[in-house]
């Protein structure tokens, strides 16, 4: 066990909990398992969750967060965790695959051997059994002879059944051999991939807009215009990183606008010493300097300055993506 590990079980209960709060905040580099729907954001308490089920199994935080899930709100782990587990303990693991997706014969056959006793477990998955647990559609012929695997979900949405078709049968033969021969290893506890029929996150599809966001983005004249359709995006919950970058596109044009036109109107307005009436820019008055960028700002800096105050001021388009 390592020592991240013994400092974490010698932690208190009040001190696991900052830290869980602490790595929640993260944000988008949680695993999108351990967000809470009704929020967006990553789950402190399913994070603290996974720490210590992964400190129950000898487990750094860290590699915890990647290999354990939350599922209706038991702790499940990744099969490649189990696997690992049970050949630590100095089982022997056994994975043998057979044919072809195409060929329509493939297979994967796992095997477990307990060093303490001897005992064999087998578990053999390939897509005809798929098919019985209903996690496959149709295993098939097209036209040009070749078998397809088809998973798909009521709305046409890919499934990892179909997306990882030599991988799935793989990680459902682990956990089961698993969970007949070393409960004691795994601690009883279920594998992802069963839990989820399927395993494997695929990503969401971006939300349907119920406006052109795009179109309403491109039109708006001012900033003031360009921030209210902001404001009405994040009431509604349909941001997305496409939208975000192409608000900061369009303010950047906006700003590059306005900073010529005040630049003219500063050349009609200046004294012979060509110093500005108004504006916290001498070439571009009128505009605030949080707003355009100055000659001691690169393009860069300036957008990445929007960002910082997009998201402070529309935080609910960004931790909804």
């Amino acid at each position: 066990m390592s020592t991240s590990v013994v400092a974490y079980e010698s932690a208190s209960l009040d001190a696991r909990m900052k830290y869980a709060n602490t790595i929640a905040a993260a944000g988008q580099m949680i695993p999108r398992g351990l967000f809470d729907p009704a929020t967006g954001k990553p789950s402190p308490a399913k994070v603290l969750l996974v720490m210590e089920t992964g400190s129950m199994l000898g487990l750094h935080p860290m590699a915890a967060l990647q290999s354990i899930n939350v599922v209706e709100g038991r702790a499940t782990l990744a099969a490649q965790l189990m696997a690992g587990l049970i050949r630590q303990a100095g089982h022997r693991l056994e994975i043998v695959k057979s044919g072809t997706i195409p060929g329509g014969d493939y297979a994967v056959t796992v095997t477990g051997t307990r060093a303490d006793t001897g005992d064999v477990f087998t578990s053999t998955w390939d897509m005809h059994r798929a098919i019985r647990a209903q996690l496959v559609d149709s295993y098939e012929q097209n036209p040009q002879g070749v078998f397809v695997v088809r998973a798909r979900s009521e709305k046409g949405k890919l499934l990892p059944w179909e997306a990882y078709a030599e991988s799935m049968p793989k990680w459902r033969a682990i956990s089961e051999v698993a969970l007949e021969g070393f409960s004691d290893v795994t601690l009883g506890m279920r594998s992802y991939e069963e839990m989820t029929d399927g395993g494997i996150p695929m990503a969401e599809p971006d939300p349907e807009p119920s406006e052109d966001w795009l179109a309403l983005f491109a039109s708006a004249k001012t900033r003031a215009d360009l921030d209210a359709v902001a404001a009405r995006l994040a009431e509604k919950g349909e941001g997305t990183d496409k939208l975000r970058a192409a608000f900061m596109a369009r303010a950047g044009v906006i700003a590059r606008e306005e900073q010529t036109v005040d630049a003219e109107i500063v050349a009609d307005e200046t004294t012979g010493g060509g110093e500005a009436v108004d504006g916290d820019h001498p070439e571009a008055t009128g505009v605030p300097a949080t707003v355009a960028p100055g000659p001691e700002m690169t393009p860069e800096e300036f957008e990445a300055a929007e960002a910082a105050r997009f998201d402070a001021e529309h935080a609910e388009v960004v931790d909804r993506d």
